[in-house]
């Protein structure tokens, strides 16, 4: 197979036609054409057809798609790796659900900056359900989730941090003293997606009023502004800047842990500056530990990030 019939490919699957694709392009729709039929002839079945929804793949088509996005991230991964062991330069792409941001990035960021001045870096938000986001272009994922979570397929896993969840409310919340979990039935919960499992195993299978928000902040402010409650690091009620007008509820019975992991695609390794990056994360969540009352770190069987 062609790879600049694969890229064609690629495009006019993406934009729904041709015209669309060869316009992003700066290409004609017959040369996109061509390049489609020798593809189809190299494979000797259709990767597209037409439907009510424009061009889109077959069955084929969307088996080939899939491994050709594989395919294209890995070749960038490779010059990207040979550009940082030329010049020292290259491009990194790091995806981060908020915890894992707001407790680890700063830190991170700092001491990455210092190691590979020439890198130009690319930070996302994330959450734990797009971790497969690491296929479509990502060199790492830094994830939180409940403790014992499972690594999905294709990726490595190292857990950085762990700490115990909270259950956080505004000040003078008329919830703000309940000291058990079934009391707060019938409250409004802003929590990420970890947090409705967290509920369910603490004893709360079946709030009747939650939403799943996957940024701290915007679950901060529906606490603040519209009395919900939320799940979070019971080390942010420590912290005296973020906790600002904010309450840990008494809870009798422990909430579940939390916690963050680094993630990079199984296989073929990471790129220096996936390395480097990996290191500073682990210097900045040993700082995170000396403050937090967690215990130690363990590595997943099998899926520790050499």
């Amino acid at each position: 197979m062609n790879l600049r019939h694969l890229e064609i490919f690629r495009l006019v699957a993406e934009a729904g036609g041709i015209r669309a694709a060869a316009r992003n392009a700066a290409l004609t729709q017959p040369a996109m054409t061509y390049a489609i039929r020798e593809l189809e002839r190299s494979i000797g079945a259709p990767v597209l057809v037409r439907s009510a929804r424009g061009i889109v793949p077959t069955e084929i088509g969307q088996v080939l798609l899939r491994r050709a996005a594989v395919l294209f991230d890995e070749i960038r991964r490779t010059e990207s790796e040979i550009a940082q062991l030329r010049d020292g330069g290259g491009h990194l792409r790091a995806a981060f659900s908020s915890l894992a941001a707001a407790r680890l990035l700063p830190r991170a960021l700092l001491a990455f900056r210092a190691r590979c001045p020439g890198v130009s870096l690319e930070l996302v938000e994330i959450t734990s359900a797009e971790a497969t986001g690491l296929r479509a272009g990502h060199d790492l994922a830094v994830l939180s989730d409940l403790e014992g979570a499972a690594v999905q397929d294709g990726l490595t896993s190292e857990v950085l941090l762990q700490a115990p969840l909270a259950a956080i409310a505004r000040a003078g919340h008329p919830m703000a003293r309940v000291r058990t979990i079934e009391r707060l039935q019938d409250a409004l919960w802003a929590v990420p997606s970890y947090g409705v499992r967290a509920l369910g195993q603490a004893g709360l299978a079946a709030p009747r009023n939650i939403v799943v928000c996957q940024s701290v902040q915007f679950g901060l402010s529906l606490v603040r502004n519209a009395d919900a409650l939320t799940l979070a690091a019971a080390s942010l009620a420590d912290d005296p800047v973020a906790s600002r007008g904010l309450v840990r509820l008494p809870l009798v019975a422990p909430l579940p842990r939390v916690q963050v992991s680094v993630c990079l695609p199984a296989g073929s390794g990471p790129t220096p500056a996936a390395q480097a990056f990996v290191e500073c994360l682990r210097d900045a969540a040993a700082g995170q530990r000396d403050r937090l009352p967690a215990k130690p770190a363990s590595r997943q069987k099998g899926r520790t990030v050499k």
